[in-house]
């Protein structure tokens, strides 16, 4: 690197190298390396209908050209705006979620603004000791947590199933909790589903390394749970395997991500898109009725009117006597008290496992 009279050249690559690959981003890269939602929500972002990322190739533009000129003064200043504004950045995506395409340009607007200050501060090259930069150790702090929370969002939970697409409902369960039991019955070949294995008790690891042979063998998951029932610790170093090791990982992401959606219980149940229970279903509930109040009166045509003491004490629909009184139609979503007590059971947290 030349003095503040000549071309800062590595100044200037640095900066060339910033432009393409926001110009890059801007026109929407082929190349998908994000693994978080935050590229995704700030990928349109702009300001003033302007496209962060085009003012971001302007921006290290107009620093190359301040590299061309040997100008370390102004191009310092104008960098360290830049990485104040880039502060902001990725102050906010610490408080929303983290953009793995930002954080590269991040690391542009450290770089370049890191080689104007020196340039600056040390016009000859002699790589003399400088002071640090409060301003670089701010943004240093918020890139390690960004970066940090990008690594926990990259590592995805680990499915024991291997559905086909992408199923419509994720279910965590524990091998040793009698709900999960029951929801694997229920679930297992009925819907798109896919089930992600927690450890609840320590002998959940080796029940779960059991269900995954089996399912690897071609059994359901209705038969993998009932093998793996019968499965025991296997003691000493096959207990510290590799592969043991690796499922006790992949069992801790699969816990970490029930703990972190809110909720400390197993079977944790996911749906994507509106279960089909609530999805309303008007006109064949409007022809139900139609052809229920048909029948009924051509019922009341053809049979005898009763007799005040033949006639029933309570009111009853279909077949069913609501509760306190009220009349449950036909078309709900299932029976009248459907949402009193959604959960039937679940373990974990501070209820034990098994029940």
């Amino acid at each position: 690197m030349k003095n503040s009279h000549g071309v800062l050249s590595g100044t200037l690559c640095l900066a060339l190298v910033a432009v393409a690959y926001c110009v890059w981003t801007a026109f929407g890269n082929d190349v998908n390396v994000c693994v978080t939602e935050g590229c995704s929500l700030y990928q349109d972002a702009n300001l003033g209908g302007v496209s962060l990322w085009w003012i971001g190739a302007v921006t290290f533009a107009v620093l190359a050209l301040l590299a061309l000129v040997g100008a370390a003064r102004v191009g310092r200043v104008i960098a360290g705006l830049a990485l104040a504004g880039d502060i902001l950045l990725l102050l906010l995506m610490a408080a929303t979620a983290p953009c793995i395409s930002c954080l590269g340009a991040a690391l542009f607007f450290a770089g370049v603004y890191t080689c104007f200050r020196r340039a600056d501060m040390d016009p000859q090259g002699k790589g003399g000791p400088t002071r640090r930069s409060i301003l670089v150790l701010c943004w240093l702090v918020l890139f390690l947590i960004n970066a940090g929370a990008s690594a926990r969002l990259a590592a995805s939970v680990w499915s024991i199933s291997d559905p086909s697409g992408a199923p419509s409902v994720r279910v965590f369960y524990s091998p040793s909790c009698a709900a999960c039991a029951q929801a694997i019955d229920a679930l297992s070949g009925n819907v798109s589903v896919a089930f992600y294995p927690v450890a609840e008790t320590p002998d959940d690891v080796y029940m779960v390394a059991a269900m995954r042979e089996a399912v690897d063998s071609g059994h359901n998951m209705k038969e993998a749970l009932e093998m793996a029932k019968k499965a025991e610790n296997p003691g000493g170093l096959a207990a510290i395997s590799p592969d043991m090791l690796w499922l006790r990982l992949r069992l801790l992401r699969n816990k970490a991500h029930v703990y972190l959606s809110g909720s400390q219980s197993v079977p944790f149940i996911e749906y994507h898109g509106l279960p089909s229970m609530l999805a309303a279903k008007p006109d064949n509930k409007a022809r139900r009725q139609s052809a229920g109040r048909q029948e009924e009166a051509a019922a009341q045509d053809a049979a005898p009117r009763p007799s005040a003491s033949s006639l029933p004490l309570e009111p009853v629909t279909g077949g069913l006597t609501p509760r306190g009184g009220n009349a449950a139609t036909e078309g709900t979503f299932g029976s009248p008290d459907l949402f009193d007590d959604p959960v039937a059971g679940s373990c974990g947290g501070q209820t034990p496992c098994p029940e």
